[in-house]
């Protein structure tokens, strides 16, 4: 988490790309030309994803869903996949949007072009209605996002639905 996402990128393209010369450091071409960046991007996310799921577990480890499903005798692993772990997800999809617009750099770094090669070079260029579209468009992925989030929980826990 500490490590910013271009200063990975850029260790991996050193030691994969440079030193081992196991998968290409930049461009657009082939499946291989995809690893080195969506790895970068992941590793940039995934201590957060991980910290945030395990605390989620342990605060729905002390709900009574838990304590009911263990009197009723259901196995353990039945209990922490289906019942815990499906309910601490919720902020992995919430943040989907936050990890697109969080590759403009792997972007860059990668010489991948994107939309956030786009972005940046508009702001070197000062170009600002494509500036304004890039802003405009994360904020829609945000509030699209969040909207099917809230349909699919609603949908999945039926507490959340109002009856009259």
């Amino acid at each position: 988490t500490a490590m910013p996402a271009y200063w990975v990128g850029l260790l991996l393209m050193w030691g994969i790309g440079v030193k081992l010369n196991w998968l290409p450091t930049n461009g657009n071409g082939t499946w291989r030309h995809l690893i080195l960046p969506s790895f970068t991007v992941a590793l940039s996310y995934i201590s957060t994803y991980i910290r945030l799921i395990r605390n989620n577990m342990l605060e729905n480890m002390k709900q009574d869903y838990v304590l009911y499903a263990n009197v009723r005798g259901l196995p353990q692993k039945s209990i922490l996949v289906k019942h815990i772990l499906k309910n601490s997800m919720h902020t992995c999809i919430v943040s989907i949007p936050q990890l697109i617009s969080g590759t403009i750099v792997v972007e860059n770094v990668f010489s991948w072009p994107g939309l956030g090669t786009l972005c940046i070079s508009s702001i070197f260029n000062r170009d600002y209605p494509v500036i304004q579209t890039y802003v405009l468009l994360i904020g829609v992925l945000f509030v699209l996002f969040n909207l099917l989030f809230d349909i699919l929980q609603t949908v999945s826990d039926p507490r959340l639905r109002k009856e009259d």
